[in-house]
């Protein structure tokens, strides 16, 4: 499918239009006009937090705000950010301008859907292309919404010089020139942040008339670190990457294409950094974090053309970013308490969990009901610890209507088979995505998402079966939602999964006015937040009751998916041992995405993609279990072929191991909740990465398979097939081992070799603690 022109930029609800209480640009306009000359004036002005103001002399205008600045340099124009102490922390590139650079057709990504290194763009100061752009999806399917390619050419134009800075309010307001022969301005307004520590940027294209692509290039220093970007599994520092922020659903290593796949690094078809939980947004080891609030296509190139500088571009007319100068753990602090922090769970959703999936195979559903009652059977008889189990295939047995769901259980045999978990003191959950069949009453009701003749839009699922996709900008949709998870709830899940979310189409149309090129990567936020106000609806008309539901996909905004959703599963991981997409992308993945505000993750464990590598074997389970213990939640799952990972049907050692590895978690779910309730009061995450501790080390950002949980616990589960040994980076202190962990005491900092036998988990407190 295809997106052409501006992308549809003039339907959406801007990135600055979603965040204006932020940038405070709806205060009342304050008529004070600084002259283009100035004469060292200023002017304070009302901020959300501290007490901004802004200066202006005849090289420069400033907006100062709590914890930095944004200095706005005249002529020639260059832009820069400084800190509280007033060092600058990020500034342009390149300044002046250059000459308008012609941009033949250019791929990015290409196909089959890998970012292209050699579309390197204009590093001029605010460049901007005019031209045109074409994105295509794959239209359904197994990559249904996954980026295939994108085609854009035309004149990239650059800012020359500031023609005028007045100030409105407490935004600081500057009009550039441009090197567009046509006359076309920039307008650059700067505002404070919330609290009063960070900053806003939006950058306006004026007119906007053909302008499909605008961005900037910053220096950056040698060595410069760059993390987050959401659930990336390539490592923690993606300096020398690119990244295209699009909500991808599913990328694989056991296909191949050129120079992607296969090899247990990449992925197919989006390459080493697709991720189905997109967050624009990174901290910088040189000082700052970088938050891009649009939901466009956005393209990340850092250090990646030259050594020296960084480029982000998005799709249309408008860039709207949020800069936060300071200390990692101040960044990190600043852009989740405006992107938003999983809250935390009920406590039963901290202890472990088992799923009954339901299998792709052609007797499943026939199987399905047996399942559930021999599941019952053996939790019971092996003493199994277990606060909640899913029923992934109830259907919906109400007959109110259908959301494209598995249907494998009769009413009976759900009602005493969640009748028989509350018994036991197991919390029921169930399973839930926003699709719906096309003979949907909520299709018939125009509840869904249409294409450009107002038809509903349908697509061929992973199944191969039609669906169509609530549109959750309409108010009746979110009703229907509404009644969805009201029922689920009243049959007595305490929760469910939330799948999908990925399948939005640039061709797709919605209520409010927007197309799928701005829907595409906000609509998870929508699907959240509409399941979190049902949630807390049910909750206040049922005391007592405490639900939780967790995601695969979602978005960063302001406020993005991590306010609503309750956790997150990575998505389809594959039986492997690859680090691609098996158990060696998992620690990345949980880390980065839990440096802005996506706390609560929950790994398939013995891993689901088992189309194209082999079974789950004893070992990996094994290994897979231990790298779960430690982890915020710790849910037993299963593979799309073989079906539910059973820990007694790998023998008595592998039973034994899980049991062990269940109470350990048990013991530490008081120590995760306690450290996931202050994260939602600081935004620093439970689930550490080393250079957070040891931000200093190189050593430390290198340090992907491994983890600190709070300040007390270092985490360092086995990934490599056959290991009995393994390295990891020791932080600064002294480290007790635990668990059976051999090596002895540790002191950091540095890198050591500890043994590691199938049946030990890894992991140390800091001498002198007692985390559990």
């Amino acid at each position: 499918m295809g997106m052409t022109g501006d992308g549809g930029r003039g339907a959406r609800r801007s990135g600055r239009a979603r965040h204006t209480t932020i940038a405070g640009a709806a205060a009342v306009l304050v008529a004070t006009l600084l002259t283009a000359c100035g004469s060292g004036s200023s002017a304070p002005g009302p901020s959300g937090g501290g007490q901004a103001s802004v200066h202006v002399t005849a090289t420069a205008a400033t907006l100062t705000d709590g914890g930095g600045a944004v200095v706005i340099h005249r002529d020639p124009f260059s832009l820069a950010v400084e800190d509280a102490s007033g060092r600058t922390v990020l500034h342009d590139a390149v300044q002046p301008a250059g000459a308008p650079v012609p941009v033949p057709p250019t791929m990015d990504p290409q196909p089959p859907g890998q970012p292209n290194r050699a579309a390197a763009p204009d590093y001029g100061p605010l460049s901007f292309l005019v031209g045109s752009q074409t994105v295509d999806q794959y239209p359904s399917g197994f990559f249904a919404g996954d980026l295939q390619s994108a085609t854009f050419q035309g004149t990239s134009y650059a800012a020359t010089k500031v023609l005028a800075v007045a100030q409105h309010g407490a935004d600081l307001v500057a009009h550039l020139a441009t090197n567009d022969p046509s006359g076309r301005q920039l307008v650059v307004t700067a505002s404070p942040s919330i609290g009063g520590q960070g900053l806003s940027l939006s950058v306006q294209a004026s007119p906007s008339t053909g302008v499909v692509m605008i961005g900037d290039s910053f220096a950056s220093p040698a060595g410069e670190g760059f993390f987050g970007f959401g659930g990336v599994h390539d490592g923690l520092d993606q300096h020398g990457q690119l990244i295209d922020s699009w909500v991808e659903q599913e990328n694989i290593n056991g296909l191949t294409g050129p120079g992607v796949g296969g090899n247990g690094q990449s992925l197919y078809p989006n390459g080493a950094t697709a991720a189905y939980y997109s967050q624009p947004e990174f901290v910088s080891s040189a000082g700052y974090g970088f938050l891009v609030t649009d939901t466009t296509l956005t393209r990340f190139r850092l250090d990646v053309d030259r050594s020296d500088a960084w480029n982000v571009r998005t799709s249309g007319a408008r860039l709207d970013v949020v800069i936060a100068p300071g200390s990692a753990t101040h960044d990190i602090a600043t852009l989740t308490a405006l992107s938003g922090r999983q809250p935390a769970p009920p406590q039963w959703a901290l202890g472990p969990q088992m799923d009954r999936l339901l299998a792709h195979s052609a007797n499943a559903k026939a199987q399905y009901a047996s399942e559930l009652a021999s599941d019952l059977a053996d939790i019971a008889r092996y003493h199994l610890p277990l606060t909640a189990y899913r029923i992934e295939g109830w259907g919906n047995p109400s007959g109110t209507d259908a959301l494209n769901l598995p249907s494998a259980t009769p009413p009976g045999v759900l009602a005493s088979t969640i009748a028989s978990l509350q018994r036991l003191g197991i919390h029921p959950l169930v399973y839930l995505r926003p699709w719906v069949d096309p003979s949907s009453t909520a299709v018939t009701d125009h509840l869904v998402a249409t294409d450009a003749s107002g038809a509903p839009a349908t697509i061929a699922g992973t199944s191969g079966s039609d669906i169509a996709l609530l549109d959750f900008t309409n108010p009746a949709a979110v009703r229907f939602w509404d009644a969805q998870v009201d029922h689920a709830l009243s049959l007595g899940a305490d929760g469910f999964m939330l799948d999908f979310g990925e399948q939005v189409l640039t061709s797709m149309h919605f209520a409010d006015g927007q197309t799928g090129a701005t829907m595409h990567n906000e609509y998870q936020v929508l699907v959240d937040k509409a399941t979190r106000a049902a949630i807390t609806a049910y909750e206040k008309a049922h005391p007592g009751r405490t639900i939780w539901f967790y995601t695969r996909s979602g978005f960063s905004g302001t406020p993005g998916s991590a306010a609503y959703e309750g956790g997150n599963f990575p998505g389809d991981e594959e039986t492997s041992w690859t680090h691609s997409s098996g158990i060696a992308s998992l620690a990345s993945d949980m880390l980065n995405r839990a440096l802005f505000g996506a706390y609560g993750y929950g790994t398939d464990i013995g891993g689901y993609a088992d189309i194209f590598t082999p079974p789950t074997t004893a070992e990996l389970f094994d290994r897979w279990a231990e790298w779960a213990a430690l982890s915020p939640v710790f849910r037993l799952h299963g593979s799309a072929i073989a079906g539910t990972h059973t820990p007694w049907s790998y023998g008595t050692a592998t039973l034994d191991l899980y049991v062990a590895l269940s109470k350990l978690h048990l013991r530490a779910a008081p120590y995760i909740e306690s450290l996931w309730r202050q994260a939602d009061g600081t935004g620093i995450p439970p689930t550490r990465p080393m250079w957070l501790a040891d931000p200093s080390s190189t050593a430390a950002r290198q340090a992907d398979q491994q983890w600190m949980l709070g300040d007390d616990v270092l985490v360092a589960p086995v990934v490599t097939q056959g290991a009995t040994s393994r390295s990891l980076y020791v932080p600064s202190g002294c480290w007790a081992p635990q668990g059976g962990t051999g090596g002895g005491t540790l002191h950091g900092p540095g890198t050591v070799t500890v043994p590691a036998p199938l049946t030990v988990l890894p992991y140390w407190f800091r001498c002198g603690t007692h985390p559990f």
